[in-house]
């Protein structure tokens, strides 16, 4: 066997190793999805007795899913402004550095 189609050989076995990993998560997440539906559909809370423990601990873990859902959500328009005024200064550094750097690699040999 020559040194290209050893290349190829590997070539292929890494693709299919890629493609094998990215349909085994798709199944993996279709199958978690699968399941939220079912639990969704079903509605745990009216299997049980109105009013017993597990339905209001059924009745409280959605609440604070709900809730906690929703404090992240108002979180994150000033988490992006944060991250987005980061980006902003950091260009400005890199930008300021650039011309520094620049100026002294042009500057070298102007004196008498």
């Amino acid at each position: 066997m020559d040194l290209k189609q050893i290349m190829r050989n590997k070539k292929g076995q890494t693709v299919n190793l890629i493609a094998g990993t990215v349909v085994s998560f798709m199944v993996l997440i279709f199958i978690i999805f699968a399941v939220l539906y079912g639990v969704s559909t079903l509605n745990p809370a009216s299997f049980f007795t109105s009013n017993s423990a597990e339905a209001n601990a059924t009745g409280q873990l959605t609440g604070n899913l709900t809730t906690g859902v929703a404090s992240f959500g108002a979180r994150i328009p000033t988490v992006l402004t944060i991250l987005g005024v980061v980006l902003a200064l950091s260009a400005i550094v890199l930008l300021i550095f650039f011309v520094r750097r620049m100026q002294g690699s042009a500057g070298g040999g102007g004196g008498l």
